[in-house]
């Protein structure tokens, strides 16, 4: 993959936030190392007051005692807006253009002479999971996705399950980028030699208009578990109960007047901890992770809660008034909450340019990078036939080392046409944002999946009513455990399979399924005198 370069979206700021692990920057992390956003730098000293004489009538406003935080679920890599027509939604730009018009935000400046915030009076906050989506934030590792969150101005992200999806170093390269730091206040180092000194804090500070705003972070409890091996390693989870129980008090003693939680994880894992704890005095809990049950807001005691989808159509204003004069921790005297939906086009607010601008260049690349050819085919492979299967799902389980791999038929779109392989034909079969797991399954189980009529299935075949062998022609044995690569639609329900229910901590690959096609094709290296349908995977 050819450099990106950010010089043009980036000049560099004077402070930054660490994890404990000190980098040692390269070309990009020197232009990109900043601080948490505009509006966390330190303010230029302010000048000498003039004369009285001449200061009658000329003090400044005073700040207004609110302050709003912003808050989104992971933004999944969901840059540009969704639907069409009158449908349209979201769109990173498109949220932007509504928060400065609307809720007074203050985005991070991205060129020399643009005004610094002066009046911050918004917190922008994610509940985790950002980078891993459609093709315009995981061709590029995450890259374009932390580029735009920090023009957006997001000042801190609870840490997500798919944030070490691209590995370690990416991690740390994408939070450098992004410039703000990731939360969580749950996850441990139990090996150092392991761990090589990977930790992010557990909560921070932030101060708004003289209010000090405490958020603290809560990763998923699969976080360490589902990972990929060694993105993990020498790291652990603890209960989300237990994590609090430490962290709440420390950030009362940091001096916090308010404390909020951003959490990936459904709400209603946290609500009955929560209803246990009123002395921890949380203002507003928020839970971007996936419900088995519907859930959108709810309240204990003094405390908010409130569930929020992936992606950028919608936003969480929690809107907060408060009392300087009192003492801290006793500084609220109102939140109110409210979710906004962003509806993109026709109305809507006037997109940032500058955030347009940014994924216009990445999506200029992606464009270029889609045209590359990676093999050919002489006579094309019809999108329902047992060729397309045999390319697309066996690739997948050659690559990954299962023993079978099952997708479903809907997820094929269309036709590989004779000729030339392009990164963009592959995108074209397979277009949705899927990413690939790996389940454990006993043979009994896996061949009530098998069975499901809308699987496409590579590694075994049809041997009789229920009955399947595998690849080398022996009969699937029913006491055998076996490994399986499924998308996450399949693995959480979608048409009717039960992958979740047989194996609750799956490998999260961190892999696009179309990731594993365009490697296997552009391995073996196809051409016209030897095209794709000469050796397409058994």
């Amino acid at each position: 993959m050819s450099p990106i370069s950010f010089r043009a979206f980036f000049r560099p700021a004077s402070s930054s936030f660490s994890f404990a692990r000190r980098l040692t920057p390269g070309p990009l992390a020197l232009v990109l190392l900043g601080g948490l956003s505009a509006c966390d730098k330190p303010q230029p000293p302010a000048p000498k007051p003039a004369p009285a004489a001449q200061d009658a009538g000329a003090a400044a406003p005073a700040m207004p005692p609110e302050v709003t935080l912003l808050v989104t679920g992971g933004v999944g890599g969901q840059l540009l807006p969704t639907g069409e027509g009158e449908q349209r939604k979201g769109g990173a730009a498109e949220l932007l253009g509504r928060w400065v018009a609307e809720e007074k935000h203050c985005p991070t400046p991205l060129a020399e002479g643009q005004p610094e915030c002066k009046d911050a009076g918004t917190l922008v906050l994610s509940t985790g999971d950002n980078w891993n989506g459609p093709a315009i934030s995981s061709f590029f590792l995450g890259e374009t996705t932390s580029a735009v969150m920090r023009r957006l101005g997001y000042a801190a992200s609870a840490l997500g399950n798919h944030e070490l999806d691209f590995g370690r170093e990416q991690f740390l390269k994408n939070a450098t980028i992004g410039g703000f730091p990731f939360l969580a206040a749950n996850l441990r180092v139990k090996d150092e030699a392991l761990a090589k000194d990977f930790k992010v804090p557990a909560f921070q500070v932030f101060e708004r208009r003289g209010l000090k705003v405490g958020v603290v972070g809560l990763a998923s409890t699969k976080t360490v578990s589902a990972a990929m091996a060694g993105r993990a390693e020498g790291l652990e989870l603890i209960g989300y109960e237990e994590a609090l129980t430490a962290v709440v008090p420390q950030a009362q003693a940091a001096g916090a007047d308010v404390l909020v939680v951003v959490a990936d994880a459904c709400p209603s894992e946290l609500q009955p901890i929560v209803e246990k704890h009123a002395d921890w005095k949380l203002a507003l809990v928020v839970g971007g992770g996936r419900c088995a049950q519907p859930f959108e807001t709810a309240k204990v005691g003094d405390t908010s809660i409130v569930s929020i989808s992936r992606g950028l159509d919608k936003y969480l204003r929690a809107h907060l008034t408060f009392d300087a004069k009192k003492p801290a921790g006793q500084k609220v005297s109102a939140l109110d909450t409210k979710l906004i939906a962003v509806p993109a086009g026709a109305g809507a607010p006037e997109p940032d340019a500058q955030t347009a601008q940014i994924i216009n260049g990445f999506k200029e690349q992606l464009d270029q990078r889609l045209g590359e050819q990676i093999g050919f085919s002489k006579k094309g492979l019809k999108q329902d036939s047992k060729e397309m299967v045999r390319w697309i799902a066996g690739s997948m389980r050659e690559v990954l080392g299962t023993d079978a791999a099952v997708l479903n038929k809907k997820g094929l779109r269309q036709d590989l046409p004779a000729g030339p392989i392009t990164l963009g034909t592959i995108y074209s079969v397979l277009p949705f944002e899927n990413s690939l797991v790996i389940a454990k399954v006993k043979g009994a189980d896996l061949a009530k999946q098998l069975a499901n009529p809308e699987a496409l299935i590579s590694g075994f075949t049809a041997a009789g009513k229920n009955k399947f062998k595998d690849s080398k022609g022996k009969p699937l044995d029913p006491k055998r455990e076996y490994t399986v690569a499924t998308v996450e639609y399949l693995y959480f329900g979608g048409d009717g399979f039960e992958f979740d229910k047989l194996d609750g901590e799956p490998t999260e690959t961190g892999m696009a399924w179309q990731t594993p096609v365009i490697d296997w094709t552009k391995q073996k290296g196809f051409t016209e005198a030897k095209p794709l349908e000469k050796a397409l995977p058994k």
